[in-house]
């Protein structure tokens, strides 16, 4: 309903300085009439304006946080995985290095000591 009002209003204002043919850049509250300007100077605005930058700065710094909160959580992740992919890295070599002693045992003409555990001695 307020934005009926509203858009009705400026449609009439707009009518209104089409014939007047005077624009102008103030507000203008829902009654129709000008809204009056704060009393401001530099100083106010500046402090202002601070004020604003570290309400932004609060929020990104929260943001910030979060996100350091994530990468942390992530890393532990990371850490953990990539722990147990090395053990399997281990355990896979020496899989390997155990498969390849038994074939060179078992393909070797006369196997050394080292192939006892391989070989059946007859």
């Amino acid at each position: 309903m307020k934005i009926l009002i509203l858009a009705i209003l400026c449609l009439n204002m707009a009518d209104i300085r089409a014939q007047d043919q005077v624009l102008t850049a103030e507000p203008i509250n829902v009654d129709g009439y000008l809204a009056e300007k704060k009393a401001t100077d530099g100083e106010l605005e500046t402090l202002q304006a601070e004020i604003q930058k570290q309400k932004k700065e609060t929020v990104l710094n929260k943001e910030k946080a979060k996100s350091y909160q994530q990468l942390s959580q992530s890393v532990e992740k990371l850490s953990e995985t990539t722990e147990e992919y090395l053990e399997e890295k281990k355990a896979a070599k020496e899989e390997i290095a155990n498969y390849n002693a038994k074939v060179k045992c078992l393909s070797a003409e006369e196997p050394g000591p080292e192939c006892d555990k391989y070989v059946r001695r007859r």
